[in-house]
Parts: C-alpha cells; sequence; structure tokens
C-alpha cells in the first residue's frame, strides 16, 4: 500500500489502520523529520502488527522529487501494489494582498495549489501503473472534498465576478493567471484543484475500461480537523486586526474544534474504497464519488466529458518529460 501526505491527518489514519491489520506501508511524505517519525509513532503503538512500514520523502508539488521518489519505491518493490491512496494536498500558500500580483507556483511553473493537489498526483500515477495492473485488484483512491462543489459556481458567484470562463483551464497559461482578492484566492483555487480530482478519476476510469483490474474512485472525507485546516485560520488570524482576531478567529476555531471529525473518522471513507474488494468488485465501484460514511455522490460538475478529457489533457501535458516511457 501506498499512502501520499502520510505523516498526519487522514494519510496518517489511513496508514495506521491498515498497517494494523497487516498491509505493508509506504508513507510518503514531503518533510523527513515528520515522515520518520509519523512511522516510529506507529511502530511504537501496542497496535502494530509488525507489518513493513516503510518511509518515503517526496513533495508531491515538484515532478523531480516525484520522479525520483517513484524510481525509489519501484527499484525496492518486489511485489504488486494493491492500495494507492491520493492523499497528499494544500488549501492555500502564501498568497499577495496584491490582487495584480501573479499567484505562486511550484518548482515546475504550475499554480502551487493545482500542482500538489492534481499534478504531483497524474505523474505518481502514471509511474506506479504498471505495478498497479500486476495487481489481481488495484484500488486507487484519492481524497478530494465538498469544495469541489460549494467553492465553484452557482454556490460561489461572489468570487465569479461574472466570469465565464471554464472551470478548470485548458491550459498552463490559464491555470497560473486567476486574479482575485486575497482572501477569496485561497477558496476559488482550492475548489478547482479539488474539482479537478474528480473529473481526473473518471477520465481515468474510462481509459482504463470496463474490465480493467485497477478501480479508481474519489471522496470526500467529511469536515476534518486536519493541520490543513490548521495552518490556514492560524494565517487568517494573523493577517486580521487583533480585536477581529480573538473575537472572530478563537470563535471560529473553537465551533470547528466541536463540530469536526477527527482524521480518524475522515478517514473511514478512503478506507472503505481500498478495502471493501467484495463489494467493489461485485457493485463494479468505479470512477466515482463519495461522500462520508461511503455514500456515492453524483457531481454535479465532474460529469462533464469535456471537462474530464481538459483536466487529463492538461496534467499529460505538464508531465511528459517526467515520464519514462
Amino acid at each position: 500500500m501506498f499512502v501520499t501526505g502520510a505523516n498526519s491527518g487522514i494519510g496518517f489514519e489511513i496508514s495506521r489502520a491498515l498497517s494494523r491489520q497487516g498491509a505493508s506501508v509506504t508513507m510518503a511524505c514531503r518533510n523527513p523529520q515528520k515522515c520518520f517519525a509519523a512511522v516510529d509513532k506507529i511502530r511504537n503503538e501496542e497496535g502494530y502488527s509488525g507489518a513493513p512500514l516503510r518511509p518515503l520523502i517526496m513533495d508531491v508539488s515538484d515532478l523531480s522529487s516525484v520522479q525520483k521518489a517513484a524510481g525509489a519505491y519501484l527499484m525496492d518493490r518486489k511485489k504488486p501494489l494493491d492500495m494507492l491512496f491520493l492523499n497528499a494536498g494544500i488549501f492555500s500558500t502564501e498568497h499577495e494582498n496584491d490582487t495584480t500580483a501573479k499567484i505562486p507556483t511550484s518548482k515546475d511553473g504550475i499554480e502551487k495549489v493545482f500542482a500538489t493537489n492534481v499534478v504531483g498526483h497524474h505523474l505518481l500515477y502514471r509511474l506506479l501503473e504498471p505495478t498497479l495492473q500486476n495487481s489481481t485488484m488495484a484500488r486507487v483512491v484519492v481524497t478530494s472534498s465538498v469544495a469541489s462543489i460549494n467553492w465553484l459556481p452557482p454556490y460561489a458567484l461572489p468570487w465569479r465576478f461574472g466570469d465565464t470562463s471554464p472551470l478548470i483551464p485548458a491550459t498552463l497559461e490559464e491555470l497560473n493567471a486567476v486574479v482575485l482578492p486575497s482572501l477569496l484566492r485561497p477558496y476559488a483555487l482550492y475548489g478547482r484543484s479539488k474539482l479537478a480530482q474528480v473529473a481526473w478519476v473518471k477520465a481515468l476510469t474510462r481509459r482504463l475500461g470496463k474490465e480493467s483490474t485497477i478501480y479508481v474512485n474519489s471522496a470526500h472525507p467529511g469536515v476534518v480537523q486536519t493541520n490543513m485546516i490548521n495552518a490556514y485560520e492560524s494565517k487568517m488570524k494573523g493577517e486580521m486586526p487583533s480585536f477581529l482576531s480573538s473575537v472572530l478567529i478563537d470563535m471560529h476555531l473553537y465551533l470547528l474544534n466541536l463540530i469536526n471529525w477527527s482524521a480518524k473518522e475522515g478517514a473511514l471513507t478512503e478506507l472503505y474504497l481500498g478495502v471493501a474488494t467484495d463489494e467493489i468488485q461485485r457493485n463494479n465501484v468505479r470512477g466515482r464519488y463519495f461522500h462520508p460514511q461511503a455514500v456515492e455522490v453524483s457531481h454535479p460538475y465532474a460529469d462533464n466529458e469535456e471537462l474530464q478529457e481538459s483536466v487529463w489533457t492538461l496534467c499529460e501535458e505538464l508531465v511528459k518529460s517526467k515520464i519514462y516511457w
């Protein structure tokens, strides 16, 4: 099993749960110290099964890092890959208050949120696809979000300001050209990256065909209190006037902690899509989108085949120099 973003949150809970059941787990993380600490934490817990648990350093926003990590994994891999959890992601990056400034980009010159949440995972899948094909039944699970629906039109019209362009741009130039007020920008960029993930799942499923041994699905884990959300809330608190911070942000954080699910609860839908093999095979669960807990939902935007093909083609264009074959 291979999990990205595995050192904390949902990725850590997926790794922990499956490791306790005897699965061999590769935990891919960006930060070496946090990655090794997460591995050690699981190994030292009472429920640890003793199954192989390996750290792998990989920055999913950096295509060279993804290529290097995938190469190292394949060199060391003796068996087919049965489960691939494309879970790593970011909500926002440091963004300028000047709305005319260019948005942050990755080392490869790709808008940073899209590079992290979508393009890096596309490359990882493409590089690991042969070992997934060698499995008798491989499951690929993408951690998406309800933001793919409610942070896009018609629900988020305030930030669109009459913009009629495609929900997901078809070229790198258009992807990097978004100009929005700084407080709204993270929601827009995150929402479109999460929509792209669901569209990507559907595009890949169509390419694999109905008889493929690879089952690819996406899921919204629920409103989960993770490090990603905590970091953004802290950033927002630092940018607001102190009196607003103490009254509004602190109250908001308090309420979130009361109503949000834990990462352990948030991992349940993804775990279902990874381990419920009999039901997945019997019901031919592929190319679908789920809400917690394990409830299939019809996505209002991602079923558009033109959008699916646009996302896939853009990703292919952006990673083509990093694919071995």
